[in-house]
């Protein structure tokens, strides 16, 4: 993937606007928890179960992508750290 001269705050915006206005109504409810990638230049995407799949598949089909990725139907792509409940205390 080559260097874009966007920032990252111009790359989320815009590759959020593209999923919530083009790509979330046909994607949530066939693909949550699945991986998309944007290419937030022509606004193709790729959905694969791991974000690096979808980015790889992306890229075959445009080399010079600048990439927004998320995971479907979740507000993060990963968590870290971890929840203790009390079961396990």
């Amino acid at each position: 993937m080559p260097y874009s001269d966007d920032t990252s705050e111009i790359i989320a915006a815009r590759g959020e606007a593209l999923y919530q206005q083009n790509i979330r109504n046909k994607v949530k409810s066939r693909h949550k928890g699945k991986f998309l990638a944007i290419d937030i230049k022509t606004g193709d995407y790729a959905i694969a179960d791991g974000d690096l799949a979808a980015t790889d598949n992306l890229l075959a089909k445009h080399p010079d992508a600048t990439i927004y990725g998320l995971r479907i139907g979740f507000p993060d792509a990963y968590r870290i750290g971890f929840k203790v409940s009390a079961a396990t205390q």
